[in-house]
């Protein structure tokens, strides 16, 4: 049943995804056009919108038996703000299209991806690979339009769905520029589509908003590590809680 399941998921999935992947790009210089001529928004930050709408389609209307699920545990929060998610498969970055919030993506190999690099370009998006006073510049242009930023503090995709330690950028951001950070735990892409496989296998996913550290609020000899620690630990007990993990069956 398994087995059927997962052929007709993809038999259903991977020609969704490029049909509405074309249908996109087909409609956006016309989508562009309108803006330039009526609407005059600000390119990149209406190029953004399109952006997250395309992976909103992807991930809660395309897959109607199991759309992504948000499940808000922060208590509220006020953007822009810096998610910072563990990292377990390539459909993570659709993931956030899920999300109301306006974000932008730092991360490196999408940028890799002929006619996706441009878009991000043109959106905002910000490599990781361009170093960090870049990072840090486009940042603070980012926060001051009202987007959001997108980090997967691991760097790489776990292939074991185990939590691994987490680079400092996105905290030392965090403490430089006094902006909130909002954990992320994400659960079930490492079973639909992991590290390394082409087809997609069953799986629900489901994104948990975790309360957020406060990038201004951090008395201590080294911030940008009692912030890294503090979000690493929330996400670490997130995920411990949501699988059924002992305690040292995640570890960094």
């Amino acid at each position: 049943m398994i087995g059927l399941k997962k052929v007709g998921l993809n038999l259903y999935i991977w020609p969704m995804f490029i049909l509405i992947t074309i249908l996109s790009l087909l409609v956006l210089p016309v989508l562009l056009t309108i803006n330039w001529l009526f609407l005059h928004k600000p390119r990149a930050k209406f190029l953004r919108k399109l952006i997250r709408i395309h992976g909103w389609v992807l991930v809660r209307a395309v897959p109607f038996m199991a759309p992504v699920t948000i499940l808000d545990k922060t208590g509220g929060y006020q953007t822009p703000v810096i998610f910072v998610s563990n990292h377990c498969s390539s459909v993570d970055p659709y993931l956030f299209g899920a999300l109301s919030d306006e974000n932008a993506f730092v991360t490196s190999w999408p940028f890799r991806i002929p006619v996706y690099n441009k878009l991000m370009g043109m959106a905002g998006y910000i490599s990781s690979e361009n170093g960090w006073e870049v990072l840090r510049q486009q940042a603070k242009k980012l926060f001051a339009s009202g987007s959001s930023l997108i980090f997967w503090p691991e760097g790489h995709r776990s292939n074991s769905g185990k939590l691994h330690k987490f680079k400092k950028g996105a905290f030392l951001l965090a403490h430089q520029t006094g902006t909130d950070i909002v954990p992320v735990c994400t659960l079930g892409s490492d079973l639909l589509l992991p590290p390394g496989k082409l087809f997609f296998t069953p799986s629900k996913i489901t994104m948990i908003l975790l309360p957020p550290v406060r990038g201004l609020q951090q008395s201590s000899d080294d911030p940008v590590a009692l912030l890294r620690d503090e979000a690493w630990q929330k996400i670490n007990h997130e995920l411990q809680k949501q699988r059924g993990f002992s305690s040292d069956c995640l570890t960094r």
